[in-house]
């Protein structure tokens, strides 16, 4: 399973996928608080999917914003955490 985080018309995005197939998704208006709602929210998407952390493999981040903006650094550096701990731990 693989979580892409969608950042897009200031419009929040979660999608579960399993290959190309997208098996849930979730969505939240950008508001300047997704260091608050992102990691609830992958939790919440798992929980509902019945996952664990383990399952999934890697997170992306697909962004419309510029690598400046904090909305944009906050989603990859999770996704680099994410990523990082499934490979070392």
């Amino acid at each position: 399973m693989i979580i892409e985080i969608k950042i897009e018309n200031k419009q929040i995005t979660l999608l579960l996928k399993d290959q190309k197939v997208i098996v849930d998704s979730l969505d939240f208006p950008e508001e300047r608080q997704l260091s608050e709602k992102l990691l609830p929210s992958i939790d919440l998407m798992l929980k509902k999917n019945k996952l664990k952390a383990a399952d999934v493999e890697k997170i992306t981040v697909k962004s419309d914003l510029g690598d400046n903006f904090t909305t944009t650094r906050l989603a990859k550096t999770v996704a680099e955490a994410w990523n990082y701990a499934q490979t070392h731990c």
